[in-house]
């Protein structure tokens, strides 16, 4: 019985089996456009009063309110739901 090995020459830096590296693409533009957004929405948060007077007291006023919302608003809003209920849909 005879065997027969054949040997592949191989090269000292790699093999016919080496892969490339994946490559990502170029994203350092992206990168710059995303921090600089971060930096006008943090330069906007901190340029913005924490508590806005006005606001508050008309929140206020509207919440003592017994007349808000408006029962035509409340009206509005309750055929809005009722348009999306299921028929098909149990209510438990």
């Amino acid at each position: 019985m005879e065997t027969s090995f054949h040997i592949r020459p191989v090269d000292a830096v790699g093999s016919a089996y080496t892969t490339q590296p994946a490559r990502r693409p170029a994203r350092a533009a992206e990168d710059e456009v995303a921090f600089e957004n971060a930096r006008a929405l943090t330069t906007a948060l901190h340029a913005s009063p924490a508590v806005r007077d006005e606001v508050v007291r008309r929140a206020t006023e509207l919440v003592g309110n017994v007349n808000y919302p408006p029962p035509e608003t409340i009206r509005r809003i309750s055929h809005l739901l009722a348009i999306q209920l299921d028929p098909d849909s149990s209510v438990s």
